[in-house]
């Protein structure tokens, strides 16, 4: 079994109105279902989809760092903080982090286990000389001992940068034209899908979908919605369905509605293809019950604190 673990920042289950919802207006496949039309006429065939809890028993807005902690640990980061917290991880989540993060869990149990984000050498430098500005996704790389995917392994196919298809790349960073020309979301989906092969467990993020939701901006939304589902479409393509799983989810919700330019209280979906999917689709409700499916899936025996208590490694001694 080798598992590829997807992540998209920031999309919920919306209304079915074109005016606030973009999914409504662009989605033609597979993130329809966030459009508020039947999942059940929406979703492809043998495409599972689990409506997830983001709000793990606690009043308020689902925010990106308690969330993130949350997918990336089997632990509630929300409970860690005491609520939900916004932006990048403090010491609190990071300890959670450095004691529960799946990728330094399965590594250090010999199984290989990956992100596969390439980070610009801008960004490695910022995150090394402001470690405060790190993300959830950044601190599960960083404390599983592995280095961080950079340019260089993104032009060996090693790889994907953060837009999917380089077409954002190109607008931040004109000089690396070149060297890194635009592909199609499907291909991109194809070559994901070539990288997991090499570990059980692979994880890529991707968070324009939760710009496109703070900035109110549905052209960029489209953008996303587009390449997304050629992403998706590729991967789909390229999976074997017996030997393979897939698992997309999201921390909170916010580009379904483009009426407000903060996060949503709306469920999240989870979707799954592939090896088992219909049995696992339907145990998953919450955001914590992602990661200990994987362990399950991968025969892995991990000990996680329940829903009700505190993941804090500080706390629990």
């Amino acid at each position: 079994m080798r598992i590829l673990y997807l992540f998209i920042d920031g999309i919920g289950f919306g209304q079915n109105d074109p005016d606030t919802n973009p999914f409504r207006r662009y989605a033609a496949s597979y993130l329809s279902a966030l459009s508020g039309i039947s999942p059940s006429v929406s979703v492809p065939e043998a495409w599972r989809l689990a409506e997830t809890d983001a709000s793990m028993g606690f009043p308020g807005l689902p925010q990106s760092a308690s969330g993130q902690t949350t997918l990336w640990t089997g632990t509630n980061g929300v409970r860690a903080m005491g609520r939900h917290k916004t932006g990048f991880p403090g010491p609190t989540l990071v300890r959670v982090l450095e004691q529960y993060s799946i990728i330094k869990t399965l590594t250090d149990l010999g199984r290989p286990a990956t992100l596969l984000n390439a980070y610009t050498g801008e960004y490695l430098e910022r995150i090394k000389d402001r470690p405060r500005l790190m993300s959830a996704s950044s601190h599960l790389q960083r404390v599983s001992g592995q280095p961080f995917k950079n340019m260089d392994d993104l032009a060996r196919g090693d790889a994907l940068y953060m837009d999917v298809t380089h077409e954002i790349m190109h607008h931040l960073y004109p000089e690396m034209t070149d060297r890194f020309p635009v592909a199609s979301g499907r291909q991109r989906g194809r070559d994901l899908v070539r990288m997991s092969r090499r570990y059980d467990l692979s994880i890529y993020e991707f968070f324009l979908t939760d710009k496109a939701g703070h900035d109110q901006d549905f052209e960029l939304a489209r953008w996303t919605i587009t390449t997304l589902e050629e992403f998706l479409a590729g991967i789909c393509e390229a999976i074997d369905p017996a030997e393979e799983l897939l698992l997309v989810t999201s921390d909170h919700g916010n580009m379904e509605d483009l009426s407000t330019k903060t996060h949503t209280k709306n469920p999240v979906p989870t979707f799954v293809f592939g090896a088992d999917s219909a049995r696992i689709a339907g145990r998953i409700h919450s955001l914590m019950d992602i990661v200990p499916i994987i362990y399950e899936e991968l025969g892995v025996q991990v000990k996680l604190p329940g829903p009700d208590e505190n993941p804090d490694p500080r706390e629990v001694a």
